[in-house]
């Protein structure tokens, strides 16, 4: 199976970005860690490009900044993900699903504390990567 991880890439842009809006405002602590872990874990993950060279992992940042410019919200962009998490499942390697998990458990953390909010995306996160079918 050919994986699309520009796809993948943009729709873990939706969900990192839910999981910082959901308490109605982005902080740049947690900006500040969606780019720190880019930088550290997506990147080196696989060495997908798009046309122009750009490595495929940018695409989270891309995306994610894109949701903060329209002013989405934390509900309409974790239904996105879950969409096309859904209907993906088979693409979302092991490696991926883990490093999802840790992002969105990350950004959660990454100011005062998980709040209630938070914790309700990542337990939905938690049923849906901890479940489905495993490569």
């Amino acid at each position: 199976m050919v994986v699309n991880y520009q796809r993948i890439y943009e729709h873990a842009g939706y969900l990192f970005y839910a999981i910082a809006a959901a308490d109605g405002a982005i902080k740049d602590a947690e900006l500040s860690v969606i780019k720190d872990l880019i930088n550290k874990e997506w990147l080196p993950l696989e060495d997908s490009t798009d046309e122009f060279g750009t490595d495929e992992a940018h695409y989270i940042l891309m995306t994610f900044d894109i949701l903060m410019d329209r002013g989405t919200s934390a509900d309409e962009a974790f239904e996105v993900f879950k969409d096309y998490f859904d209907a993906h499942k088979n693409a979302f390697t092991e490696p991926v699903r883990q490093k999802i998990l840790m992002t969105a458990t990350a950004v959660a953390r990454a100011f005062a504390g998980q709040n209630k909010a938070e914790s309700k995306y990542l337990k939905e996160l938690k049923r849906m990567v901890g479940g489905g079918s495993k490569q």
